[in-house]
């Protein structure tokens, strides 16, 4: 604007004219018409300074001290330890500012990856879930949801849309479907944490719906549960779920659910496992004419009933909701999350779930209206790191070299589940004087446990038969007085008989009454 301004002044312009073709205000015009270059420096750099420069080199030693410190806390401690308070954006440009002056990127948490060996065929199913916003031919917008399943080695696909979130039901539908499809079962099924598929890990010995277990049970197939949080190691469905979105459905107008899934078969035979993979190289579906003969044969599918039609109600502030009279808990937080949830009577249990189909709590049904049905999930404790825990677990068993072997088939049998199953041990341990818990570890070695929960069972037990054989030892038999048989002596007694004459009277008085 400086510069322009002055550009106009040379060129003869009068200082009206100069604000009408700049499209400035005749106030700016004025105040840089005679302003000389340097003048115009020293007000730039005036304009530019912060109250933060007399903090720059405090905030410049703690950014190269702490790559990962965040505005805010540094905003914290100058308040902490100067007593001086800025406003939340000026300490964020400021500290920007710095990080690209000084070099100083914010540091962020890195992961190590690693190839995931390829899979023998006929040995992975891998399964998620989907949402995409599609198109109707109004311009209007409606919400899919769609479950893919993707087999490992030949990466062929299998593709289930429809209109709601999926339910347990839905999903097991679903899956039935994919194995009648493919022609065959493969060996495992990998999923993630869903709740509905999933109750609980309960220490690595894993809690299935009722209807999962009872599929998983008829159709034998093994399932691997993915952690929390963790995409990659699923990663092959993962890359299935974007490719079904931007490849298929980007774009596409929505007529009805039947032409979007016909459209969705073809595109699979076309596209989706017709095309050259762009990982193996390979087309998915000659791959899968191989890998069909390696799946284990598909059992008579049973037929589901369709859902029950489900109730809403509101989540209340307490995080419970009420049904016919009765109130039954949810997870902490879920009221902040959303406000209603869907509630299902299922043999006896109640199953509540949130507006996207999510399992959020399965209950028994209450018995009578005013009951308090609660269930107390108890959080993980992660503050230990995994090797100072098998340390202290060490400590507590002895550091015997039965303890060390029974740890090390809990390791290698449990890897996964290793630090619940520690700590079990430690809250069992604690419990438990030296002596029960040398006899319980030699329990566990002698039938090859390689379960923290039976070591536990051992320890209970043999505390409890210690504790007999303590009583029966305090317990000394009383010896029986000798038997005496007295009779009391008893006088004599007379018995009193009254007269003739009162019987009568009696009977004249009822006679009277009925007379």
């Amino acid at each position: 604007m400086y510069s322009k301004i002055q550009e106009k002044k040379r060129q003869g312009y009068s200082r009206d004219a100069t604000a009408a073709s700049l499209q400035l205000a005749w106030r700016t015009v004025e105040k840089y018409w005679d302003m000389t270059a340097e003048a115009y420096e020293t007000l730039r750099m005036r304009q530019y300074s912060s109250g933060l420069d007399s903090r720059k080199s405090v905030i410049v030693d703690w950014l190269e001290r702490f790559n990962d410190l965040s505005s805010a806390q540094i905003q914290d401690w100058l308040q902490e330890n100067y007593g001086e308070t800025y406003h939340e954006r000026t300490v964020r440009n400021y500290v920007a500012k710095i990080r690209r002056a000084y070099n100083l990127p914010k540091a962020s948490p890195t992961r190590d990856y690693g190839p995931v060996p390829e899979l023998p065929p006929g040995q992975q199913l891998q399964a998620d879930f989907g949402q995409y916003n599609a198109i109707r031919p109004d311009k209007s917008r409606i919400r899919l949801y769609f479950a893919i399943f993707i087999l490992s080695h030949s990466r062929y696909k299998y593709l289930v849309w429809q209109t709601r979130a999926f339910t347990t039901l839905d999903f097991i539908r679903s899956l039935e479907s994919c194995f009648e499809a493919l022609g065959g079962i493969p060996q495992e099924l990998v999923i993630d944490q869903d709740r509905l598929m999933t109750v609980s890990e309960n220490d690595g010995d894993i809690i299935h719906t009722f209807e999962f277990e009872r599929c998983k049970n008829r159709h034998g197939f093994a399932v691997w549960l993915c952690r929390k949080a963790d995409p990659e190691s699923k990663g092959c469905v993962e890359s299935g779920v974007k490719f079904v979105k931007y490849n298929f459905a980007r774009n596409r107008v929505f007529c009805d659910l039947g032409q979007w899934s016909q459209s969705s078969q073809d595109w699979l035979e076309r596209t989706g496992n017709g095309k050259v993979h762009a990982e193996t190289k390979k087309i998915p579906a000659e791959v899968f004419a191989v890998e069909r003969s390696y799946l284990k044969p598909v059992i008579s599918l049973t037929s589901l009933e369709p859902c029950n039609p489900m109730v809403t109600t509101p989540i209340r502030k307490n995080n419970t909701i009420r049904y016919k009279g009765s109130r039954y808990s949810v997870p902490t937080g879920t009221y902040n999350l959303c406000q209603t949830a869907s509630v299902l009577e299922i043999a006896g249990n109640l199953e509540i779930t949130d507006a996207a189909g999510h399992l959020l709590a399965r209950h028994q049904l209450a018995a009578a209206p005013g009951e308090q049905i609660l269930n107390t999930n108890h959080a993980r404790d992660n503050s230990q790191k995994i090797r100072q825990l098998g340390d202290e677990v060490l400590t507590l068993l002895g550091r015997t070299p039965q303890s060390e072997s029974y740890l090390s088939r809990i390791q290698k049998a449990r890897g996964r589940y290793i630090r619940d199953q520690l700590q079990v041990l430690v809250k069992s341990a604690q419990e438990f004087t030296p002596e029960i818990i040398r006899q319980a570890v030699l329990a566990c070695v002698a039938c090859e446990s390689d379960n923290a929960h039976d070591f536990r069972d051992f320890a209970n037990h043999l505390f409890r038969q210690i504790t007999f054989e303590e009583l029966d030892t305090e317990r000394t038999p009383v010896p029986l007085p000798p038997a005496r048989v007295t009779v009391p002596h008893v006088r004599d007694m007379a018995v009193v008989q009254p007269a003739p004459s009162t019987y009568l009277k009696l009977v004249r008085k009822g006679g009277g009454r009925h007379g």
